[in-house]
C-alpha cells in the first residue's frame, strides 16, 4: 500500500471530480428528472444530503418520501409525504432511495404499493455523492493535520479514500465488520477490562465484547438514550454478570436534550426536531466515585466530540483506549484526535473503516 504526500493526493482526487467520466455520470441522474417527477425516500440526513446536490446541479425534485415523517423538510424546503401516497400522487414517478441499511425493505414496500422496480434507484449506484468539492475546501487543513498525526498507512490511505467519497462516492476498502471497535489488528483486551459502551443500542456491541473476551472482564457499562433500544438491549443482555446499563446520553455536563428517538441504530440528539427529552451526563461525572474504565467506545451520532470533552479528566489521568466513531460529521477525523490530543499527548491514533459507504469510520487512540 503506497500513499504520496497528502498534496498530491488530494490533487489526484481533484482530477477524478473534473474528469469526463464523472460528468458522465451526472449526466445519467439527470435523466431521471426528465418527464417524470423525481422522489427522494429518506427525509433524512442522506436524504437532504442528495436534495442538496441534485439542487446545485439543477435537477429538480418534486418531494421527499418517508413513513416516519412529515410536513416539510425543514432544510431542503420540500414537502414530505408517506410511501402510500407516491401511488396516488405519483404513479409514474421515479424514485431514489437515499438509504443505506433498509434499502431492500423500502423496496419491497414501494413494489407492494405498485411501484415498478425499474422506477427505483439507489443513492450509492447513482455515485450520488456526499459533498461538493467546494464543501470540501475548508476542511482541508484539519485533513492534513490529521493525515500527519496518523500512525499508519492504512490509517492515512482510509482517511484520503474517505476524502475521495465525499466528492465521488467511490466506495472506501473496508475491514470486516466483526472486528469494528475490538480490532485485533490495534487494539489488545485483557480480562481487566472495565467497557464504557457509549450508544448501546440493542446491545449487538456488548455481546461482540463478551464473545471477544470469553466472558472474562472487569466491568460492562452500556450508556443508551433511546427506550427501546435501552429494553432491547436490556432483555438482550438478561443474566450477563458486572453490567450496568444507563439510561442516559453522553455529553460534556448533566443537562437534558431533545431527542429523536425511534430511528433505531440513528436515535440521536437534536434540538430542532427531537420528539423526546433525554437526560444527559458526562463521564467525569459518572464515574466520580466509581473505578475508572479502561476502555470507551463511542458510537453516538455526532455528539462524539462534546461527549469526548466530559471525559477529560479521566482520559488525561487514565489514558483509557478509545475507540471513536468518526463519521458524523466531516471536521469529526481531525475534531477528534485534535482533542483527544490536548488532552493527553502520548495517545497514538488508527484509522479502520468497515463499510464501503461513508458510515462506519473508527478513530482509535491508545
Amino acid at each position: 500500500m503506497f500513499v504520496q504526500s497528502f498534496e498530491d493526493e488530494i490533487s489526484s482526487i481533484r482530477e477524478i471530480c473534473n474528469s469526463k467520466h464523472f460528468k458522465e455520470r451526472l449526466e445519467k441522474v439527470k435523466i431521471l428528472s426528465l418527464g417524470r417527477p423525481l422522489i427522494l425516500y429518506g427525509a433524512g440526513t442522506i436524504g437532504y444530503s442528495v436534495a442538496r446536490f441534485l439542487k446545485i446541479n439543477h435537477i429538480e425534485v418534486s418531494c421527499f418520501c418517508d413513513r416516519n415523517k412529515n410536513g416539510v423538510n425543514k432544510e431542503g424546503g420540500l414537502p414530505i409525504i408517506s410511501p402510500y401516497q407516491i401511488s396516488i400522487q405519483y404513479p409514474d414517478a421515479n424514485i431514489i432511495v437515499c438509504s443505506v441499511n433498509y434499502k431492500d425493505e423500502i423496496t419491497n414496500d414501494l413494489i407492494e404499493l405498485g411501484i415498478n422496480l425499474d422506477r427505483i434507484f439507489y443513492r450509492d449506484e447513482l455515485y450520488i455523492h456526499e459533498m461538493m468539492w467546494e464543501d470540501l475546501l475548508p476542511h482541508l487543513d484539519g485533513y492534513k493535520r490529521a493525515f500527519h498525526l496518523l500512525e499508519d498507512v492504512k490509517s492515512r490511505q482510509i482517511l484520503l479514500e474517505r476524502i475521495r467519497c465525499y466528492v465521488t462516492s467511490i466506495p472506501i476498502t473496508a475491514s470486516p465488520s466483526e472486528s469494528q471497535y475490538f480490532d485485533s489488528e490495534i487494539i489488545k483486551l485483557n480480562t481487566k477490562e472495565i467497557l464504557v459502551d457509549a450508544g448501546m443500542y440493542i446491545g449487538d456491541t456488548a455481546e461482540a465484547f463478551f464473545q471477544i473476551t470469553d466472558n472474562q472482564y472487569k466491568h460492562y457499562y452500556g450508556f443508551e438514550p433511546d427506550e427501546n433500544n435501552f429494553l432491547s438491549a436490556n432483555l438482550a443482555l438478561q443474566g450477563k454478570a458486572n453490567l450496568t446499563l444507563v439510561k442516559k446520553g453522553l455529553w460534556s455536563g448533566e443537562t437534558y436534550f431533545l431527542f429523536d428517538s425511534g430511528l433505531t441504530s440513528s436515535s440521536k440528539l437534536d434540538a430542532d426536531s427531537g420528539n423526546d427529552f433525554v437526560e444527559v451526563t458526562s463521564l467525569d461525572e459518572f464515574f466520580r466515585d466509581k473505578e475508572a474504565p479502561t476502555f470507551i467506545k463511542m458510537d453516538i451520532e455526532g455528539a462524539e466530540l462534546e461527549a469526548l470533552k466530559g471525559a477529560e479528566y479521566l482520559i488525561h489521568n487514565f489514558k483509557p483506549k478509545l475507540a471513536i466513531c468518526a463519521y458524523h460529521k466531516p471536521e469529526d477525523l481531525y475534531t477528534l484526535p485534535e482533542l483527544i490530543k490536548s488532552f493527553r499527548d502520548d495517545y497514538v491514533f488508527y484509522l479502520r473503516h468497515y463499510t464501503d459507504t461513508l458510515y462506519e469510520t473508527v478513530l482509535y487512540a491508545f
